[in-house]
């Protein structure tokens, strides 16, 4: 799995680290971030709540992964937040590009980010996900603190106005 470090470089991210022991909690204080008021993707997509289940539902389907990939695409620029967002869809096509070259065949994924799904065009909630073996799960719907999840991996997590991490972890058994 360490060769994956290599593949994610040299894909463009900034940086990668293999973990193989991962425990994530999931947070009740983040999953109340996922609202209608707070978020334009509430109830718009299979990633964010309510599709992408209850935080309980959440924290059983992570429960079932115990080792993963971190990934960081890091952006150094004072973004808008429609700038933003286009950097955050670079960081998923990234990613999306990743899994599909390097973990969609022969391995159980389950992948987390920000920003949300990319593989499809258009979301088909609330009709069957088309990729649900693949889709890219939003971090906060599930819950879990990026910084901590970046601390566990030896890993810098900031807020701060010239640069933006964008996170991925992507779960195996």
């Amino acid at each position: 799995m360490y060769e994956l470090i290599d593949k994610a470089l040299a894909a463009g991210f900034f940086d990668a680290v293999w973990m193989d022991s991962v425990e994530l909690e999931c947070e009740p204080r983040l999953r109340e971030l996922c609202n209608p008021e707070g978020c334009p993707k509430h109830g718009n997509n299979w990633v964010c709540p309510p599709g992408s289940g209850t935080l309980e539902e959440c924290a059983e389907k992570v429960s079932r992964f115990g080792r993963g990939l971190i990934v960081r695409s890091l952006s150094e620029i004072e973004p808008s937040f429609d700038d933003f967002q286009s950097l955050s869809r670079r960081h998923n096509f990234r990613l999306r590009d990743f899994i599909e070259a390097h973990c969609s065949e022969g391995y159980e994924i389950l992948a987390l980010t920000s920003g949300g799904c990319v593989f499809c065009e258009k979301c088909a909630y609330p009709e069957p996900c088309l990729k649900p073996n693949v889709r890219m799960n939003s971090l906060s719907a599930y819950g879990i603190d990026v910084g901590k999840l970046c601390e566990s991996a030896g890993l810098e997590y900031s807020f701060r106005p010239d640069r933006i991490y964008h996170v991925a972890l992507i779960l195996t058994k």
